[in-house]
Order: structure tokens, then C-alpha cells, then sequence
């Protein structure tokens, strides 16, 4: 057992003591343990990581799922008589594409003259990144009977940043031909677009216009180099992909994840609709680029297969071989022999060598109870897949999925033997602090736990703050603590294109031209740039009497009401004030009909007490959740509510929001009716809460402290760099300092990593990247003890040295 210890609030005048014996040693830290892992959400691929500028550069990009293709991202554009006819054409006996890979291509009828030339705009992915000096590669292919001149540019409405010229003579084809060109900028502007100009007469047809700016590693189709140098600062040790939602597809299996159509040149990449984030992508990053990107990054690629499930329906289990035979294809792909099928097919595309694919994830959250979660009949799809896999590639490590919402505790309820397990968690700070030892329990003879996603979403702030950074850090140690049994695990997501934020937080921010880390980020980066070979354990004491917790309960607040994604309607006599939702109110009924969650409404009156009873009436008209009664209401960041029917009608519970983050205070079985009226009475007595729904008590609970605050601290070893690696996380408001007496290990000298934030709710932004960012410091050790200051909200990074 490791003697890892936690302090509760400290006066800013204690002192931590942290004992630590380098004779006493704990678990080996795994070689794989921080890894990442991506998946195509917030653009984070095209537009995004995927270093091509053209946005639907083949055409086939629409508004919408299932409508048809349009010009997005495109515009003619046509001066004094000069005309410009654009408009999409699709295969047919006088229309032959480029190839069948290809829906669609674009026709263009020209009329103009040196003198009035015509243009066909692109934007880009919200703007094209124009550097000085910089050169960029374009291609594209034509065919047509044209006269004239064509060339492409960088530009602006104002300046002229590049041009060169694509085609000087007149183009007479019949069959598709390539043109390729480099175009090298003399400005800067983050918002550049490009056109290809026209000056002459004629009809042609184009697709696949591609530009790119020089890549990560200057791999042909490649990476934007700022963001792939951010995952590469993060040392990664393997790269789960690619995905997520993005695996399973939704509405149909043609917008799942088919690996096969996302190899070899890009012409020949249909892409897909990415339905589950609400964009259509070109398969830019195909699987052979994922295992290029994880080979460049140092990390051994994980692939997540599709077992036949995808939103919103299946393939029956009796009829899931062709899912099977596509897994082992991609398998002989990536480890195949070059005298293999797809080995040659791998070496053709330009790597001959096996990318030594090792770890295979069956599913992505596939084993919900509920099978109608794309959980249908996971274990007889999981022995199917294993049998044959392991029949082929027996060195394969196998990762089985449970169940990745609604439990802390998921479990493997199947006698199929299984050698990792992928643990999901989206929690508040708290949740994470508190379980900094949940794996010190976990049964060392079972399966060994790959924690997949994890990451602060409640209270995070607006895109990332410190308390959040914080939180994961801790839990992120406890994970360190127990390496044996969890030898992997990955912060999820990691990127966000500012321009289409689907999910919040994700670690790395950008746009076409800047790029930040969240102080989740730079936790992701220092933790794994600073772990040793084997865990020492630490022991922690504070040489003081913890204070007393201060009273939760405001001494002025509101009451009111609320839903979570759902229509309901509240009795209510006095006057109201709506803060968030589709609020109205008819006589003394107040109705919320729309389906937005977390809405309130609050009475207007302020109680000036922190001891009531109010009583309410409530009913749940429709959807999936019940209703909301809010208390101890301040303000937007701070306020708790009852919850009846929340989790799909399902339990009960009690919820805090302080600072923004949620708590959940006690939870237990529960549902309300549709349509039926509740009685509802609340009593409050300090800290102390009741609640009756009609005559029964479903909480008589007190209110829950803020667990995250504290001051943590773990240590490793290196034994390549015979150095000790302390770490001390103080998530509280207050400064304190630690002394650190090293036994058995001869101190010589000891350096400071530090991040560190003025206040929990502090975050990065594009405009100001550097709020929360790692510094060092040189300590100056006195014999075997380190003293170090511990700021307010703080990760601390201490390496001895012999």
C-alpha cells in the first residue's frame, strides 16, 4: 500500500512536511502510461492539424447532412463585363470526373480579357495564414478547352501577397490532367484568401485544388507544424485514434470510420460526412497518415475499430465478419510483411517498413447497459473480434470497453478474459481530487485499466481554467501512484478550432494563425516531461490542526426553478426574473418549452436568511429529464438545485455549483411523471438541506465542501537520470510552503517547475496565451531537505539531483 496522503485547508503560515525514502519503492511506472488521443471534433483535423488550406477542395461539401453539395467555402467573382459561370457538375455519359472516387467537380464558363480578369475565390478554414517568406505548394487538376492565362494568388482586398502562374497557354483536354505550382507570400495576414484568375475564354472543369504550407517533419500531406509540435512538447508514449464518436459514425455505416478509403493519393479519398460533429471531412489524416503521425511523435499507435455499432443503428452480430475482416486488414497494413497485400499496398504509399501497430481498442464506448447506447451485445462482439485477431496477431494488446457514463465504478460483466479496460470520466475538480486514490484498491489479478477520456467539464470556466488544470493533475498522480495497473491513459479532447467550438474544454485552442495551450494543457506537457522509472511513496503530515470549514449556505440568496433539456411548468405567485432558457409566464404559471439545459428561473423576492422552508409547485411536461427547484442562488457561478428525474428520469439528486464547477451532493433512484403535479417543500438550516417531493423525504443531507482544495504530493524516481521527481499540487487560495527530507538518495542540487495561476478561475486565451505558463526555478537545497514555496493554485515540480 502506498503511504500517499492528502492535507485538507491550510493556514498560509503551516508548513507541509513530505517525508521521502528512496529506499522505499513502489510500482514501476509503465512505459506507455501518458499518452493522447485524437479525434476529428472542432475541426480539429481539417482546418485544424490536417495542414491544408483549401477549404472543399473537391466539391463535395454541403450545408447539412444528406443535402446535396454545394460551393462552400468558394465565390466567382467578375469585373466590368467580364463573366464568371460556376456551378457543380456530377458524373453523367457527357460528364466524366476525375475518377469514382469523386462525386463531384467544378465547371467554369469564362468571358473575360487581360484586362479584366475573373477570379474564383477560396477562404479557407476562416482565413488562410499568409507569412512572409513562406512557401506554399498548390495542385489541382483540369481539364476543358480554354484561351487564356491561369494563375493563382494569395491576397486580401487590399494587398497582393503571391501569385504565380498556373497554366501560361491555352488548355485543350480532354482527359484530367495535374498542375502543380508553389506561390511564395511577401505579407502577413492571418484572414489571406486564394484565388486561381482567369483572363481568357472558354469552358473547364477543376477539382481537388490543394495548397499547403510546409508541414510537421515536412511530410508530404502533412501536418500544421505549431500543432503538431504542441503534442510533440507532450512526449507522448502512445496515440489512441481516431476516435471516439468519429469510430462509430452516425445514421449509417458509410459515415463511419472505413480506414481503407482514407489511404493513398487524396484525389482518390472520397472522405465522409463526420455526422456526430456536424461536418463533412476529406479523410485528409487517413490511417496511413495516423500511423505516420503517431511514428513522428514517438508514440506507439492504438487503433479503435468499429465492432458494427454506430449511432442510431447495427449490424446484427451473426453478419459482423466483414467488420472483423476490415480490422485485420488494417492490421496487415500496418504490421504486414511487404509480400502481403496491404503491406505492398503500405509500402507503395511510401513505408515500406511495419509501423508495429500494438494496441487495439474493441469499440469505443460500446458497453452501456442500456444496448440501445451502440451497446448492443458487446461481448459477443468482443470475443469475435479477439478470437480472430489474437488467431493472426497474437502480440496484440486487446482493449475492451465499459461502460463510459453513469457509474464511477464501471465493471466487466463478462467471464471473457480481457487484458485492458477503457475507463471514461468527465467530472468536476472535486471528483478528480477525491479520487486521487481510486486505483490504490483496484484488484492487481484482474484486467488493467486504460483510463481513455478523462478531463474536467463541470466548472472549468469559459475554455479552460486552473482549477480545472488542477484537478486532472491530481488525479493524474494518483493514476502515476498505481502505473502498474493503469499503464495508459489520455486527456480528451485535444484540439478546438475557435471558429467551431463543438465541445468545451480541449486543451489546444487555435485559429488559422495562433495556437494556445489551456493550463490543462501545460499539466498534459510537465507530467509526462517529468516521471521516472518507479514510484518512491511519500509520506505527508501538516504540523497543525486544519480550521473549520466555512458555511456553504449564503446569508442572502434566491429560490426558483429549472430544467435540463426538457419542457416543465412551475406554480408561481410573485414576480420572476428569467436568467437563462424559453421562459414565459400566464397567470401565476410559469412554463420553460424549450429543450436548453440548465435554464433558471428565479423569483424575484431575496431571502435574508440562511435558515427557510419554501415550498413549490412543479411539473414535468416533456422530455427526457423531470424538473429543477433552484436554492441558495447568488449569482450564475453560484447556486445549488434539486434535481428530480435528472439522467433521464432516472435519480434524484442534489447538485452544487460553486465557482461554476458542479458538485453532486448525494444522488439516489428516482423518476417523476409527465404531466402530473409534484409538491415540493425545501427546508434549509445552514448547511443542512431537506426535501419532500409530495409527502415523501428524498434528502436530508448536508452540503458538500469544495474536496479539490488541498495540498497533494507524490515522487518518483529515474533511474536513467538518477533523479528524484517530487510533485506537490496546491489547489487552495492560500500560499504554504513544504519541506522535503530526503532519506537514502545523497541531494546535490534540486531545480523548480512551477505553473501557477493568481486565482482558480484564471485561464489562457489566444490574445493573451501566457497567463498560466511553466517556469523554472534553481532551489538551494540544505543538506537532504528541500524547501520549497507553494503558491495559491499551483502545480509544483521538484527534480533532485544526486
Amino acid at each position: 500500500m502506498l503511504a500517499v496522503t492528502m492535507a485538507t485547508a491550510l493556514r498560509a503560515s503551516a508548513q507541509v512536511t513530505i517525508d521521502i525514502d528512496a529506499n522505499q519503492r513502489g510500482p514501476r511506472i509503465s512505459p506507455t502510461h501518458y499518452g493522447i488521443f485524437f479525434e476529428d471534433i472542432n475541426h480539429a483535423a481539417d482546418g485544424g492539424l490536417y495542414a491544408e488550406l483549401i477549404r472543399n477542395r473537391s466539391f463535395e461539401d454541403g450545408p447539412r447532412y444528406g443535402a446535396p453539395a454545394d460551393m462552400q467555402g468558394w465565390k466567382p467573382y467578375s469585373y466590368n463585363g467580364s463573366t464568371i459561370d460556376a456551378h457543380l457538375v456530377q458524373p453523367s455519359k457527357k460528364v466524366k470526373l476525375l475518377n469514382s472516387a469523386q462525386q463531384n467537380a467544378l465547371e467554369l464558363t469564362i468571358n473575360a480579357t487581360p484586362a479584366n480578369a475573373v477570379r474564383l475565390e477560396n477562404e479557407g478554414f476562416w482565413g488562410i495564414n499568409a507569412v512572409q517568406g513562406r512557401s506554399y505548394k498548390l495542385s489541382l487538376w483540369l481539364k476543358g478547352n480554354y484561351k487564356g492565362t491561369i494563375k493563382a494568388r494569395l491576397f486580401n482586398s487590399k494587398n497582393l501577397y503571391a501569385e504565380t502562374t498556373v497554366s501560361p497557354d491555352a488548355i485543350k483536354l480532354k482527359e484530367w490532367t495535374k498542375y502543380t505550382a508553389t506561390l511564395q507570400s511577401t505579407g502577413n495576414d492571418p484572414k489571406a484568401q486564394f484565388a486561381l484568375v482567369f483572363d481568357g475564354v472558354g469552358t473547364v472543369q477543376l477539382d481537388v485544388v490543394s495548397l499547403f504550407p510546409p508541414t510537421f517533419k515536412n511530410r508530404e500531406n502533412g501536418l500544421r507544424p505549431d500543432l503538431a509540435n504542441m503534442l510533440w512538447q507532450m512526449h507522448p508514449r502512445f496515440m489512441r485514434f481516431p476516435g471516439g464518436c468519429f469510430v462509430e459514425g452516425q445514421i449509417s455505416p458509410e459515415n463511419a470510420f472505413r480506414w481503407e478509403r482514407t489511404i493513398g493519393p487524396i484525389e482518390e479519398r472520397p472522405g465522409h460526412w463526420n455526422v456526430n460533429w456536424g461536418y463533412r471531412t476529406t479523410d485528409g489524416i487517413g490511417f496511413h497518415e495516423y500511423l505516420q503521425m503517431a511514428e513522428d511523435l514517438g508514440a506507439k499507435p492504438l487503433y479503435v475499430v468499429n465492432v458494427g455499432l454506430w449511432h442510431g443503428g447495427m449490424t446484427p452480430v451473426d453478419s459482423l465478419q466483414p467488420w472483423i475482416d476490415e480490422t485485420l486488414a488494417a492490421l496487415e497494413y500496418a504490421n504486414g510483411d511487404v509480400t502481403t497485400k496491404y503491406g505492398a499496398l503500405r509500402a507503395k504509399n511510401g513505408h515500406p517498413a511495419p509501423f508495429n501497430l500494438e494496441y487495439l481498442e474493441i469499440g469505443n464506448e460500446n458497453n452501456q447497459p442500456d444496448p440501445r447506447q451502440q451497446s448492443d451485445h458487446y461481448y459477443d462482439r468482443f470475443r469475435l473480434f479477439k478470437e480472430q485477431v489474437l488467431a493472426k496477431y497474437p502480440n496484440i494488446h486487446l482493449i475492451g470497453n465499459v461502460a463510459a457514463w453513469g457509474t464511477d465504478t464501471p465493471t466487466w460483466d463478462s467471464q471473457e478474459g480481457v487484458e485492458l479496460l477503457d475507463e471514461h470520466y468527465y467530472r468536476n475538480p472535486a471528483w478528480f481530487a477525491d479520487n486521487f486514490h481510486k486505483y490504490d484498491t483496484y484488484d492487481r489479478r484482474g484486467p488493467k485499466i486504460y483510463v481513455g477520456e478523462y478531463a474536467v467539464t463541470q466548472g472549468f470556466g469559459d475554455l479552460g481554467n486552473m482549477n480545472a488544470a488542477l484537478g486532472e493533475a491530481v488525479y493524474m498522480m494518483g493514476m502515476e501512484n498505481n502505473s502498474d495497473i493503469v499503464p495508459l491513459n489520455s486527456y480528451a479532447p485535444i484540439f478546438v478550432n475557435e471558429n467551431d467550438a463543438k465541445w468545451r474544454p480541449d486543451m489546444i485552442r487555435f485559429n488559422s494563425s495562433r495556437v494556445m495551450g489551456t493550463p490543462s494543457y501545460y499539466v498534459q506537457m510537465l507530467m509526462p516531461q517529468n516521471i521516472g522509472t518507479q514510484v518512491v511513496p511519500v509520506s505527508q503530515t501538516n504540523p497543525y490542526k486544519a480550521g473549520n470549514n466555512k458555511q456553504l449556505t449564503p446569508k442572502q440568496s434566491r429560490v426558483g426553478y429549472g430544467t435540463w433539456g426538457t419542457s416543465a411548468s412551475f406554480e408561481s405567485n410573485g414576480d420572476v426574473e428569467y436568467i437563462y432558457g424559453d421562459w414565459t409566464k400566464e397567470g401565476n404559471i410559469v412554463r420553460h418549452t424549450g429543450r436548453k439545459e440548465g435554464t433558471i428561473c428565479l423569483q424575484k423576492n431575496v431571502i435574508d436568511s440562511d435558515h427557510y422552508t419554501c415550498k413549490f409547485r412543479a411539473r414535468k411536461d416533456r422530455g427526457a429529464e423531470g424538473f429543477l427547484i433552484i436554492f441558495n442562488y447568488v449569482d450564475n457561478r453560484n447556486y445549488c438545485w434539486l434535481n428530480f428525474g435528472g439522467w433521464g428520469n432516472t435519480q434524484h439528486a442534489i447538485e452544487q455549483i460553486s465557482g461554476g464547477g458542479k458538485i453532486q451532493t448525494v444522488e439516489k433512484r428516482g423518476r417523476v411523471e409527465e404531466g402530473r403535479w409534484y409538491d415540493v417543500t425545501l427546508t434549509v438550516s445552514g448547511d443542512s438541506v431537506k426535501a419532500w417531493l409530495d409527502n415523501d423525504l428524498v434528502f436530508d443531507t448536508t452540503l458538500k465542501q469544495n474536496t479539490s482544495l488541498g495540498v497533494f504530493s507524490s515522487a518518483t524516481i529515474d533511474e536513467q537520470s538518477g533523479e528524484l521527481i517530487v510533485k506537490i499540487v496546491n489547489s487552495q487560495e492560500e500560499g504554504t510552503t513544504a519541506r522535503l527530507n530526503v532519506s537514502n538518495f545523497p541531494v546535490k542540487s534540486a531545480r523548480l517547475i512551477q505553473l501557477r495561476a493568481g486565482n482558480g478561475e484564471d485561464e489562457n486565451t489566444l490574445q493573451q496565451p501566457t497567463n498560466i505558463y511553466p517556469t523554472q526555478h534553481e532551489l538551494s537545497p540544505e543538506g537532504q531537505t528541500v524547501e520549497v514555496e507553494l503558491p495559491a493554485y499551483s502545480l509544483n515540480i521538484v527534480r533532485i539531483s544526486k
